[in-house]
């Protein structure tokens, strides 16, 4: 039996495919039908996908045509076979580059809307970085042998081409990408820890903005296979390792980048994973003794003290007997910055929301000591 790699390959590409379509598919339910608004981040990552999908394709391609198996087993194949890996593997690289970057610009995008001029400053400039970053990755891919063909043309005679250490260059740009990866993603950390809540909200928050670095610690589990590839006399073999953690790498990249955007369809179908109410029914709730009418953003009603933690309140009486009062709650900094992580409004700024909601009691039960709980 011949031993052969390419089997993982092809499962870590097919596995993850079908990861990031479902991932994919819920980020733009949430965004198209129930935010109704598409944002850049969203147009961005949808290109980083389609870079995705194609690295995919030659992943899978790459392996059936020798990728993790032995050199001598390629070999004898044929020569045409050999051209059309090569070629494959050349593509491959070109499209891998290209989506890490497509997927870092998008979370740079998002950071863009999140309200803070800091953060919306350092985010322009990391955006200049990795575009440059990736466009000098992808024109040395492409460019990296003279004619571009002698970097999959076999056939073609040592003296009639010049070509770059390829591999020296991937062990290079996958050291640099690790770096953009940890300025990237632990961006928005100062951000969270200024803010004024919780350890455990702030731990919260700062663990959905950077699950980018689980990326990240795919590239750094990817490079430390690139060394054998430097003075390596089996290549279709050692190549298969860091090819199937590049198939991680650029999947868990776009999961991640797409987490965010999940918690509103939890917020609206599943509303108790949050601990809140569902925004959809949450209006016209309550009435009578001691019940609630109004509106609310978030879902969240008063205590059984009917005490508000920001409020302005105003109390009417009317004719029957029966008081009004009205209350208005500030959303927190940490559901603000959540929900803005998660569907950023359309002006680039945070929403801050109000929660309003109608208490009405029998000021008579009241008075004759009976009592009402309010809420």
């Amino acid at each position: 039996m011949v031993e052969t790699q390419s089997p993982t390959v092809i499962t870590v590409s097919v596995i993850f495919a079908v990861f990031t379509f479902a991932a994919l598919s819920l980020r733009f339910w949430a965004r198209a039908v129930l935010v109704k608004h598409i944002g850049t981040d969203d147009v961005l990552i949808i290109i980083a996908s389609i870079f995705s999908f194609f690295f995919l394709g030659a992943s899978v391609r790459a392996a059936q045509l020798g990728l993790g198996a032995h050199m001598d087993e390629v070999f004898s194949r044929g020569t045409d076979n050999l051209v059309a890996y090569a070629q494959t593997v050349w593509l491959s690289s070109i499209l891998y580059n290209a989506c890490l970057g497509f997927i870092k610009i998008s979370v740079l995008a998002l950071y863009m809307r999140l309200g803070d001029k800091r953060l919306r400053t350092l985010a322009v400039v990391m955006i200049l970085v990795v575009a440059a970053q990736t466009t000098a990755n992808v024109l040395v891919c492409i460019l990296q042998c003279t004619p571009v063909r002698a970097a999959y043309d076999v056939t073609m005679p040592r003296e009639a081409k010049t070509c770059i250490n390829i591999n020296a260059f991937y062990l290079a740009t996958s050291a640099c990408n690790i770096l953009t990866d940890l300025l990237t993603y632990s961006l928005p950390i100062p951000l969270v820890l200024r803010l004024q809540v919780t350890r455990p909200q702030r731990v919260g928050l700062a663990v959905m903005l950077s699950l980018g670095l689980l990326a990240c610690a795919s590239s750094i589990i990817r490079i430390t296979f690139i060394p054998a590839l430097l003075d390596s006399t089996d290549p279709t073999w050692d190549i298969a390792q860091p090819m199937y953690w590049s198939v991680i790498e650029t999947n868990v990249g776009i999961l991640a980048a797409s987490i965010p955007s999940l918690k509103v369809i939890a917020k609206v179908y599943f509303p108790r994973l949050l601990g809140t109410q569902s925004g959809r029914g949450a209006a016209g709730a309550g009435g009578g003794v001691g019940g609630t009418a109004g509106a609310s953003s978030g879902g969240r009603g008063c205590g059984k003290s009917g005490i508000w933690t920001s409020a302005r309140s105003s109390r009417q009486s009317n004719l029957d007997g029966f008081e009004t009062r009205i209350g208005s709650q500030e959303e927190s900094s940490t559901e603000a910055l959540a929900t803005a992580a998660a569907a950023p409004p359309p002006d680039g700024k945070i929403e801050v929301t109000t929660q309003v909601s109608m208490e009405v009691f029998d000021r008579r039960v009241m008075e004759e000591g009976r009592g009402a709980e309010m809420c």
